[in-house]
């Protein structure tokens, strides 16, 4: 979520950090298409023919690159299909036309009005048009909580990626919401799993990549999958899994650590509150809604939602086949032994709520209901320990950089430790933001927030979203353009090798590329507000701890 999420975020997520600390305040399917409609002829192709086995996409020259948009992956999960895991596509006819990008998955955006379409497992596909052989794959899935984002979205264009990183950059849509990520077991022992059902869709796309990529040049044996947010937590969930290595061997984590995986209990409970929303006690009822009128079953079962239920309402849930067991247990025994990863965070993640809720920074201590029971007794020592790193800050920004390192920097370092027992695993933090200026309000002043890695990490300049963000990028360009291209280098450099070109983490040293204006590296930064919670051991994502502080 950067620019166009911003502009349309639901309540839902964007009361997350202020119910955390307490609450104060359809397109038609390549068969349907084959009457021309959605295929180019023979005739007309010229460059960016690709050659697949389910047959020839004509995609379009856009400066360096070949576009290719629009490209299924899966069948269409429409009729009997909904609520079912992915089935693959099937082959077409003729040559499919591949120039302009499909609607994104079915989302809720305001009161009775959801964009997107069912029909929406599609791909983007951006190759280099120059230079031989196979080149290293990059497959993004974005975030949005698991209800919102869309991969035609211009903020996640490959386009930049691709030409500067030698790249062929992938963009996967997948399914949201209730359509994705609501298990019906409960209801029906014939949908068991359906919670999972949007991580499925990854998990074809990503399948679909390793046997379908050599015809736009990539290498099926070079695969980097990335994401931030929600679809960075995805893919921490697949790295529990059963050989993830099957699927990509680069991993890159961009605020998404797996403890915000949900315990099954979790994805019960949440599916049992969407269906006496309305009232539903068979997947019948369900089937026989339209897309509107889930979205709206959906919206009006958030609506019912308090605390952190609300902000991680939808995500991969810990179902024991496709997620065996606890992420971070998982990979400290081994489970991704053979997956390259890169992790990392922003320094000041829940700044990003207070573009929706400018209360969120003005939190007492006496608000941060969320903090952990065990911890209790030290909470005012650790507050003062945050206190003392951050002078002038008021109270509200020191609770805010603590509730950072609780819900992101801490699990993903964490995180780290079990992934460095058996590979080199690499951790950066983001600390760009727009300069502070004396005498604005608090939300005028936010700190490198999260999403504000993503337009340097595509190349999508494009700060608008951010208080004086536009002004600060016309002034610093140079220096931003810059930073943008080294992050892009290092993550196509990760793609290619394994290494972005930074020692790698252990424990000892916890070596953090820092990226700002200047970058730098450094070992263990902040590490005097990192061991303070060495004695909390952070549980998959549920109701406890947070339900039971109110």
């Amino acid at each position: 979520m950067v620019r166009t999420a911003i502009g349309r975020m639901t309540g839902a997520v964007a009361a997350a950090v202020t119910l955390l600390v307490g609450g104060l305040v359809g397109a038609a399917s390549p068969a349907a298409a084959a009457d021309g409609g959605g295929f180019a002829s023979p005739a007309s192709a010229r460059a960016c023919l690709a050659r697949t086995g389910l047959g020839r996409v004509q995609g379009v020259a856009r400066g360096a690159v070949c576009a290719y948009l629009g490209v299924p992956y899966a069948a269409p999960p429409t009729g009997a299909r909904r609520f079912r895991p992915p089935a693959p596509p099937s082959p077409w006819p003729g040559t499919l036309a591949a120039s302009t990008a499909k609607p994104g998955c079915p989302q809720d955006l305001s009161v009775g009005s959801g964009v997107g379409v069912e029909d929406c497992l599609y791909t983007q596909i951006w190759q280099p048009r120059t230079g031989g052989g196979r080149k290293p794959v990059m497959v993004f899935l974005h975030g949005g909580a698991d209800e919102l984002g869309a991969a035609n979205e211009p903020d996640f264009d490959g386009s930049a990626l691709a030409a500067r990183g030698d790249a062929v950059v992938v963009s996967v849509d997948y399914r949201l919401g209730l359509l994705g990520w609501t298990e019906l077991g409960g209801i029906d022992a014939r949908y068991a799993g359906s919670g999972n059902n949007g991580l499925r869709d990854e998990v074809a796309a990503l399948t679909w990549v390793r046997q379908q990529i050599a015809a736009f040049g990539g290498d099926p044996g070079r695969v980097t999958v990335f994401g931030q947010s929600a679809g960075a937590i995805s893919i921490s969930a697949m790295l529990a899994g059963d050989h993830p290595e099957r699927l990509f061997q680069h991993a890159v984590v961009e605020s998404g650590p797996g403890y915000l995986v949900h315990t099954r209990q979790y994805a019960q409970d949440a599916a049992a509150h969407v269906l006496a929303a309305g009232n539903v006690t068979g997947v019948a009822q369900l089937a026989a809604m339209s897309t509107d009128q889930l979205l709206q079953l959906q919206q009006k079962a958030q609506q019912g939602v308090s605390g952190p239920a609300d902000a991680l309402f939808f995500g991969p849930y810990i179902d024991g086949t496709l997620i065996p067991g606890p992420v971070v247990d998982r990979i400290a025994a081994g489970s991704a032994r053979r997956v390259d990863v890169m992790l990392g965070t922003t320094e000041n993640e829940t700044d990003y709520w207070a573009l929706f809720d400018p209360r969120v920074l003005d939190l007492p201590l006496s608000a941060y209901r969320s903090f952990p029971a065990v911890l209790a007794d030290r909470k005012q020592q650790m507050y003062q320990v945050y206190a003392a790193d951050r002078p002038g800050l008021p109270p509200g920004r020191v609770v805010n950089a603590m509730l950072t390192d609780q819900v992101f920097r801490v699990p993903t370092l964490r995180m780290a430790e079990a992934q460095a027992r058996w590979r080199p695993t690499h951790v950066y933090r983001f600390d760009w933001h727009v300069p502070y200026v004396a005498g604005l309000p608090e939300a005028q002043n936010l700190g490198a927030m999260h999403t504000e890695e993503v337009p340097f990490v595509l190349g999508n300049l494009e700060l608008g979203a951010y208080p004086r963000g536009a002004a600060t990028l016309a002034a610093e360009r140079s220096q931003l353009t810059a930073l943008s291209q080294d992050m892009m280098d290092a993550w196509a450099a990760f793609a290619r090798t394994g290494s972005p070109g930074w020692p790698s983490y252990t424990p000892a040293a916890r070596t953090t590329k820092l990226w700002d204006v200047p970058e730098r590296l450094r070992n263990a930064p902040q590490d005097n507000e990192r061991v303070l919670w060495d004695d909390y051991s952070f549980p998959a994502w549920s109701l406890e701890p947070w339900a039971a502080q109110g």
